[in-house]
C-alpha cells in the first residue's frame, strides 16, 4: 500500500470548520463537523469568506470617507450579507454564493475608482488603495467547488494562525460579532424607512463611517502579527461597539416609536388559532405591517410567534383586525410548535431552525434569513404566501395543554409607558414597598433545562420588580407574580433591541430614587 503524502494526512486532521461565535457551540470550545444550529461546513466556509469581503467593503468606504460614490451598495450590501451571517439566519449556499459575486464585483469597482480618488486614506497614507486583508483571494473563482476552497484561509483557524496571539484574537472576534450585531439592528432601523423622524442623515451618516471604521481596523488587525500595544487598542475598540450598538438601538427604538407608535400596555391571548392563517417569527416590525396591509379583506388571520410577540403593543400595529394573538413561546421550541400552526410561516429574520417535513412546504423566508429549497421573499409583495395560507389551510389538531401554552399575557412595557409612573414607583421605593430591581432577559438558547433563569425570577423577593426583555421572557411569563401598588411585577420592555429601554429605565431610577438594579441577561448570540 502506497504511503499518504504527509500534506493530506495533515489536511485529514484539520476540522471541517471553525465556529465559535454562538453560547451554543460544542462543548463551549467550537463547532468543527457541523454546526449545533446544524451549519454546514460549506455553508460556513462561505460566510467565513463573505465577513471578510464585508470588511474590505468597510476598508474601501472608510478610504473614500463620506464622498463614497458606492456608498448605496456599500450600505445595503454589507448589512445584509453581515446579518446573514449570524446564528439560525442564513443556511443557503445559493445566496452566499450571490452575496459573494456581487461583494467581489463592488469591491473590484472601488478599487478601481479609488486610483484616482484623493480621500481620506491617500491624504493619510500617500497611497490610493488600502491592503486587502489577508485571506481575501484575489479573484473570486467562479466554480463553487473553488469557490470553498478559495474560503479556506478565511477561516477563523487560518486567520488566528496570522495573529499568533489568542487572546488578542479572541477580543478581534467578539469584535467581529459585536459589529455583526450593530448591523443586523441597524439593518431593522432602515428597514422601517421612518425618515427624518426617527433620525436625520447626519446620525446615519455617523453610524455608517463608524461602521467602516471599525470594520476596517477588523481587516488590518487580522492581517498581521499581534503588535506590543494591540490589545489595549483592540479592548477599546470592543467599548467603541458598545457605544454604537447603543446608539443603534436608540435609532431603532425611536424608528418603531415614529412608524408604529410608542408601544403600550397590553393583553395579549395566547390560544389555539384559527386558519386560514399566516405565523410570523423572528424580529422585523417592518415587514409585520407590510403583511398586514397586504391580508386586509382577505379572510387571513395573523398571529405571533416568538419575539414578534411585542408586536401587539404597537397601536399602529394592534389596530389591525387581521392581528389575532400569539401562539407558541421562544425560536428554539419552533420545530415542536410549527408543525401545530395550521397555516403558512414566515420567517423574518433571525431565529430560523432546520425546517420539519411536518411543515417544511408552508414555511417562507425573507430579507436576510434563508434556507435550502425554502421560497425567499426578495421583495415586500406577500401575495404568494397569502394565496398559500388562503387555500392551503392544513387540517392539524393543535394541542390545548401541554405542547403549547393557552394563556394571557400581558405586554407593552417599554421605557416610555414605565417612566409614564416613574413617580410611583420612586415613591414605592422611597417608601420601602419596593426594594429590588432585577432585569432578566436577553436571547434564549434551545436547551430545555436552563432553567437559572425561571428559577431566579420566582425566588425574587415580593419587594421587587422584574424587568424582561427578548425571547428569555418565555422562561418567566408563565407565571403571576403579582403587583406592587398596582404596578405588575414582572414587567415586558419588548424584543431583545429593547435593551435600550432597559438603560432608560435603569438609569433614571438610579437618578431618582438611588436604587441599582441587578442585571442577569440570558444570551445565545453576540447581537443580543
Amino acid at each position: 500500500m502506497d504511503a499518504v503524502p504527509a500534506q493530506e494526512l495533515e489536511d485529514l486532521r484539520q476540522p471541517q470548520m471553525m465556529c465559535y461565535q454562538c453560547e451554543q457551540t460544542n462543548a463551549g470550545k467550537g463547532c468543527t463537523t457541523t454546526g449545533v444550529c446544524k451549519k454546514s461546513p460549506t455553508t460556513a466556509g462561505l460566510q467565513d469568506l463573505q465577513v471578510l469581503y464585508a470588511l474590505r467593503l468597510c476598508q474601501l468606504a472608510a478610504a473614500f470617507g463620506p464622498e463614497n460614490p458606492f456608498e448605496a451598495d456599500c450600505r445595503r450590501l454589507i448589512l445584509e450579507s453581515m446579518f446573514a451571517t449570524l446564528t439560525n439566519v442564513n443556511f443557503d449556499n445559493a445566496r452566499f454564493e450571490a452575496y459573494l459575486r456581487e461583494s467581489a464585483a463592488t469591491v473590484e469597482k472601488m478599487e478601481k475608482k479609488l486610483a484616482d480618488h484623493h480621500g481620506p486614506y491617500r491624504k493619510e497614507t500617500g497611497k490610493a488603495v488600502p491592503p486587502a486583508p489577508v485571506g481575501l483571494p484575489s479573484a473570486l473563482p467562479g466554480d463553487s467547488k473553488a469557490l470553498l476552497v478559495a474560503a479556506a484561509p478565511a477561516g477563523l483557524l487560518a486567520r488566528s494562525a496570522i495573529v499568533a496571539n489568542e487572546d488578542l484574537f479572541g477580543i478581534l472576534e467578539m469584535c467581529c460579532y459585536g459589529l455583526k450585531g450593530v448591523m443586523a439592528y441597524f439593518y431593522h432601523a432602515e428597514h422601517l424607512k421612518a425618515g427624518d423622524a426617527a433620525y436625520g442623515e447626519d446620525e446615519r451618516k455617523e453610524v455608517y463611517q463608524e461602521i467602516y471604521r471599525v470594520g476596517a481596523y477588523l481587516a488590518e488587525a487580522g492581517s498581521s502579527k499581534a503588535a506590543p500595544d494591540a490589545m489595549n487598542t483592540a479592548l477599546g475598540e470592543a467599548l467603541a461597539l458598545g457605544a454604537l450598538n447603543l446608539k443603534v438601538m436608540k435609532l431603532l427604538d425611536a424608528g418603531h416609536n415614529v412608524v408604529l407608535g410608542t408601544p403600550e400596555p397590553t393583553t395579549v391571548k395566547q390560544e389555539p388559532p384559527e386558519g386560514p392563517a399566516i405565523l410570523v417569527s423572528g424580529h422585523d416590525l417592518a415587514i409585520l405591517r407590510k403583511l398586514l396591509d397586504q391580508c386586509k379583506g382577505r379572510g387571513v388571520n395573523v398571529y405571533t410567534h416568538g419575539e414578534m410577540l411585542p408586536a401587539h403593543s404597537y397601536p399602529q400595529l394592534k389596530k389591525y383586525a387581521e392581528l389575532k394573538g400569539h401562539f407558541g413561546t421562544h425560536w428554539g421550541n419552533q420545530q415542536k410548535e410549527f408543525r401545530y400552526f395550521p397555516g403558512s410561516i414566515l420567517m423574518t429574520s433571525n431565529c430560523l431552525m432546520p425546517p420539519m417535513g411536518k411543515y417544511r412546504d408552508r414555511i417562507w423566508t425573507t430579507g436576510p434569513v434563508g434556507f435550502d429549497a425554502v421560497p425567499n421573499m426578495v421583495s415586500d409583495d406577500f401575495s404568494a404566501l397569502i394565496e398559500q395560507a388562503v387555500k392551503q389551510s392544513p387540517e392539524i389538531k393543535v394541542p390545548r395543554s401541554g405542547a403549547l401554552p393557552n394563556r394571557e399575557l400581558q405586554i407593552g412595557f417599554g421605557h416610555a409607558a414605565v417612566l409614564s409612573v416613574a413617580d410611583k414607583v420612586v415613591a414605592a421605593i422611597k417608601g420601602g414597598q419596593l426594594k429590588h430591581v432585577f432585569i432578566i432577559g436577553g436571547c434564549d438558547g434551545t436547551e430545555g433545562s436552563r432553567s437559572y433563569f425561571t428559577d431566579l425570577a420566582h425566588d425574587t423577593p415580593d419587594d421587587s420588580i422584574i424587568l424582561t426583555l427578548g425571547c428569555g421572557k418565555f422562561r418567566l411569563n408563565s407565571h403571576d407574580y403579582g403587583d406592587i401598588g398596582g404596578i405588575p411585577r414582572l414587567l415586558d420592555l419588548g424584543q431583545c433591541n429593547d435593551a435600550y429601554g432597559a438603560v432608560v429605565i435603569a438609569t433614571k431610577l438610579a437618578e431618582d430614587s438611588g436604587v441599582v438594579c441587578a442585571i442577569y441577561i440570558v444570551w445565545v448570540r453576540r447581537c443580543a
